[in-house]
């Protein structure tokens, strides 16, 4: 469980990183201009989603459970529930990210500009996954 976290921070990472160059490399910040305004946003929209989602997969667990008489959901609550907290700390880290790229220190020191900006962008790419990941739990349970 917590090495495929690291997986996914260092994959999220990575491809924000990939990301943040494409646009330096193209002239543009669009991404980073569209993030800034809306990725909290996005973020708790997100989180909405997977909740309802997650009421749905419960409820056809519960089904399932009713049916066959037996069942252990135990590990997939706990990973219903690490989602969430996953979550809920990328709108943390990205409130963190936004105060940092705010501050005169950044605006001091342009070459960490891009850092912050990868990590914000990673934040983004990390909460797809995440969504991601719920979604293909309907399609598990839609299986049986």
């Amino acid at each position: 469980m917590k090495n495929n976290i690291c997986i996914n921070i260092f994959l999220s990472i990575g491809v924000g990183f990939l990301f943040a160059q494409l646009q330096l490399f193209c002239g543009n910040r669009f991404l980073f201009d569209f993030l800034k305004s809306n990725l909290i946003t996005l973020l708790i929209a997100l989180i909405a989603i997977n909740s309802a989602t997650l009421s749905i997969v419960l409820t056809k667990i519960r089904e399932l459970m009713d049916k066959k008489g037996t069942g252990n959901f135990s590990a997939t609550k706990n990973q219903m529930i690490l989602s969430i907290q996953e979550q809920i700390i990328l709108i943390i880290v990205a409130i963190v990210l936004f105060i940092i790229l705010d501050s005169t220190f950044i605006k001091n020191h342009e070459e960490y500009k891009i850092l912050a900006e990868t990590l914000l962008i990673g934040t983004f790419i990390y909460a797809l996954r995440i969504l991601y990941d719920t979604a293909k739990s309907v399609f598990v349970i839609l299986d049986y």
